[in-house]
């Protein structure tokens, strides 16, 4: 943390533990080797002797064995778990940012310590059950996530931030390109913004992680190089440019989005974006204003919209992302969620 290309959930996590650090609050920061210290105590996770068994591969092999991202990653939450119990006289609350919070669950009760679980991911009936017993602390990073669940211990909705002195607005953007950036996988949906691009005979710049290796598959025979352009994972700067750059951002996604980051990303640099209207797609983008909201499905409509992306002032987008999505806002969110416990 933060991450050194792509990556949501780090930056957010990252300026959680600056920002309440710099507000005066005494932070201790788990998070994974490599990440960046500040005026918070960081703790780096992942250290194991890599000199045990080093060499090792045969059968045993990551590649080979299909479960074994999953148990390195049982590994670093074996360590969290370990130092929630070496530390317990040096903190009051626990603020979880991490995937596989029903681990932690019978431990923090054990400790006797508030556990405060930030939903970056969709809830779903087994993790809500687990939480409703236990009566934990959930913040939920839009009113969407919350859709189904109206009964769990809710202490508040922070929305999740951008930092406005890094991703800078451009008032007149260089490129007459389409832009979508985020997990290559089918809840995502890159097919749509494909058939869009072509449709509207324009280019359509592609980055991300490739989560779904079968759909990337699908995908790469219509990436071209030419009219659709395929970046694998951008380095920071880069992607900033190409958000400053890009005449419109293309979110069909086709699952209930818990936030949609990448969203405020672009419109922080002008952009506008043309969105289906599933999950918090509505919190964060203003139809008409911002860019605009399409049903779900709806690739036709996503056409028309881009064709009246002329009708939306740029300036329009950063000040949506000024005035609703600043770093200031999200961490004052959370230390007034906080200060509730």
């Amino acid at each position: 943390m933060p991450p050194p290309r792509q990556g949501g959930t780090e930056w957010i996590a990252y300026y959680q533990a600056k920002g309440l650090a710099d507000l005066g609050h005494e932070v201790i920061l788990l998070a994974a080797r490599g990440s960046l210290g500040g005026k918070y105590r960081l703790i780096e996770i992942g250290q194991g002797n890599k000199s045990i068994g080093a060499g090792r591969a045969g059968a045993e092999s990551e590649e080979i064995e299909a479960s074994r991202r999953l148990r390195k990653e049982n590994v670093n939450l074996a360590e969290v778990m370990q130092k929630l119990i070496d530390l317990k006289d040096e903190y009051d609350v626990i603020l979880n940012n991490m995937r596989g919070e029903a681990v932690f669950l019978p431990l923090t009760k054990m400790l006797e310590k508030p556990f405060i679980n930030v939903m970056h991911l969709p809830l779903f009936p087994e993790l809500a059950h687990l939480f409703e017993e236990s009566k934990t602390h959930v913040v939920t990073i839009s009113n969407a996530q919350r859709k189904g669940f109206s009964d769990l211990n809710y202490l508040a909705t922070v929305y999740n931030c951008v930092d406005t002195e890094k991703y800078t607005f451009n008032p007149i953007p260089k490129g007459e390109y389409l832009l979508m950036l985020g997990t290559i996988g089918r809840h995502k949906n890159q097919g749509a913004a494909i058939r869009v691009a072509k449709k509207l005979g324009m280019k359509l710049y592609l980055s991300g992680k490739i989560r779904d290796e079968d759909y990337f598959e699908e995908l790469k025979k219509e990436i071209d190089g030419k009219q659709i352009v395929w970046h694998k994972e951008l380095e920071f700067y880069r992607k900033v440019e190409m958000y400053q750059n890009a005449k419109v951002f293309l979110f069909p996604i086709v699952w209930e989005e818990p936030f949609g980051l990448v969203m405020i990303e672009a419109m922080a640099c002008g952009t506008p974006v043309v969105a289906f209207s599933n999950g918090a797609i509505p919190e964060v983008v203003v139809d008409g204003k911002t860019g605009f909201v399409i049903d779900s499905n709806n690739e036709v409509g996503m056409i028309e919209a881009v064709g009246k992306i002329g009708s939306i002032k740029r300036q329009d987008c950063r000040s949506h992302v000024m005035e609703n999505f600043t770093v200031e806002k999200m961490v004052k969110g959370y230390e007034e969620a906080l200060k509730k416990i």
